[in-house]
Parts: C-alpha cells; sequence; structure tokens
C-alpha cells in the first residue's frame, strides 16, 4: 500500500507547515494545504509531489512508502533501560532522501567508523558551507583532493580546518573547499 511521508520528512528537517508551504514554487501554498495532502484529506498528485519534494530538498521518492519495495514500518520505541514499546513511529525509507549523495566505504577503522561500514554523505551548496562545522564529511580541497574528516572553521577568513577521525590522523588546517558532504547515514552490519 502506497502511503506518504510528507509528515515524516518535514519534521524530520525541522519545518513547520508555514514553512513548507512558503516554500512551494512558483507562488507559496497555504499551511492548511500541506497539513490535508500529509493527512491524506487532500489528494497528493504526482505534480504536489515533485512540488513538495523540491520544496523539502529531497527526491519525490522518498516522500513516498512502499513496503513492498523495501520500506519497513517502525515498530516501536527502545528506553533507556532496554524496554521495548510498541507504537507506530513512522516509516524507515531505505532509499535515500536526499539528492546529491554520496556514499562511503569505511575499509580501515577510525574513530567511531569500524571496517565495512557504508557512510552516506549529503552533498552542501557552497552558500551552506559554514552548517557542516563539526560534522565528519567528504571534502575536496581546492587542490582536488579529498579527505573525510571533522570540518572545523580555519583560522583564516574562507577557509577550514580538517580534524582527523581517527588518533593516528594528522590535523589539516586553513583550507579552501570545493565541496563538502556531511555524513547524514551510517549503514552498519551487525552480524
Amino acid at each position: 500500500m502506497l502511503q506518504s511521508r510528507l509528515r515524516e520528512i518535514r519534521k524530520a528537517k525541522g519545518l513547520t507547515l508555514q514553512e513548507v508551504a512558503d516554500r512551494i514554487k512558483p507562488h507559496g501554498t497555504t499551511a492548511q494545504t500541506i497539513g490535508r495532502l500529509e493527512t491524506g484529506r487532500r489528494t497528493l498528485s504526482v505534480e504536489w509531489i515533485e512540488r513538495i519534494a523540491d520544496a523539502l530538498d529531497c527526491d519525490p521518492s522518498a516522500l513516498l512508502a512502499l513496503p513492498e519495495g523495501g520500506d519497513l514500518e517502525i515498530s516501536g520505541d527502545v528506553s533507556k533501560g532496554g524496554c521495548f514499546e510498541k507504537k507506530t513511529m513512522g516509516t524507515l525509507a531505505l532509499r535515500l532522501t536526499a539528492k546529491d549523495s554520496i556514499a562511503l566505504y569505511i575499509s580501515d577503522g577510525m574513530g567511531q567508523y569500524r571496517p565495512g561500514d557504508i557512510v552516506v554523505c549529503n552533498r552542501l551548496a557552497e552558500a551552506d558551507f559554514s552548517k557542516a562545522e563539526g560534522s565528519d564529511s567528504l571534502i575536496m580541497t581546492e587542490g582536488g583532493r579529498q579527505y573525510f574528516a571533522k570540518i572545523a572553521r580555519g583560522g583564516k577568513k574562507g577557509t577550514f580546518t580538517l580534524l582527523p577521525l581517527a588518533a593516528s590522523g594528522k590535523v589539516i588546517p586553513d583550507r579552501i573547499l570545493t565541496m563538502i558532504a556531511p555524513a547524514v547515514m551510517l549503514y552498519r552490519d551487525l552480524c
């Protein structure tokens, strides 16, 4: 059965109904309309899917849950003491929900990452580079070299410092970056 993930994605991005409505192109819409699309009281047409995906900066397919396509219903909540409470928590989409993603395979353990981990990174627009400060990110320097490192503000204007994820790594100060893609998802085989 096809289900909308609009509310789930909107909340994950920290947006209100009005903020999504204001982002709809070309002229916006109302928060009430977005609410009706979320609850199914208004039909989520292909046109609406495309407009909302653009407003939420996600792939249109991310707005739809397809259980037979690998999406899983989140069955409940595990609290601090390990207690499981069965309740509807949304859907785990085993498809990417971001545009312009890059997947990395971790061959050598470093910091929190283990060999065999796959890290998904979401490429940022240059105007949003400062949002990556403090995050583990795949980056490209002005010279074309790529690193997976923690990003910090550089000592010189317009630069970033790359902090190692492994204890044996070295700090690379004051680099001009041409690409930053913060890590947004980790896939780890627990077997």
